[in-house]
């Protein structure tokens, strides 16, 4: 071991990648990965022991040295195995992206979208869209209110 790496073995480092269905939005080394999962807040850091959950709408912090990214995330998976943090969601935006006034139009719209929706079965399915759209919007305020962006 090394001086100075906290116990680490020299050489060990933990990766993180986000993955949307369009792109790859974050693939690189990390100290720290906090994520909301569906048992709660998990920290992630160097030899965690191998987890596969879901991830809940939220924001997911890294920590790589001194600096730290955010992203507020959409539902979907969450895996640790092997030193790598794979969070796989419909949508990952970095918090400095969130332009706020376009996330509280986002809400308004799915508001209105569900308004009109009537009860019948069929449309269980555009339901769900709309409302997960819904969330998404309301996500992306949140986490740009809470690190002061937008």
């Amino acid at each position: 071991m090394t001086e100075g790496r906290e116990g680490r073995d020299e050489g060990r480092q933990l990766f993180c990648r986000i993955i949307t269905p369009e792109r790859m939005i974050f693939d690189e080394e990390a100290d720290l990965v906090v994520a909301r999962i569906a048992d709660g807040e998990i920290g992630v850091l160097v030899d965690h022991a191998p987890v596969v959950s879901t991830v809940e709408f939220g924001e997911v912090r890294i920590r790589q040295g001194d600096d730290q990214s955010i992203f507020a995330t959409s539902d979907g998976f969450f895996k640790v195995s092997e030193n790598l943090v794979q969070i796989l969601v419909e949508e990952a935006v970095p918090v400095g992206e969130i332009a706020v006034s376009e996330a509280e139009n986002r809400v308004e719209v799915a508001e209105r979208d569900l308004s009109r929706l009537s009860g019948e079965e069929d449309i269980e399915r555009e339901r769900a869209e709309i409302e997960r759209r819904q969330r998404m919007g309301e996500n992306l305020v949140h986490v740009a209110r809470k690190y002061g962006e937008g």
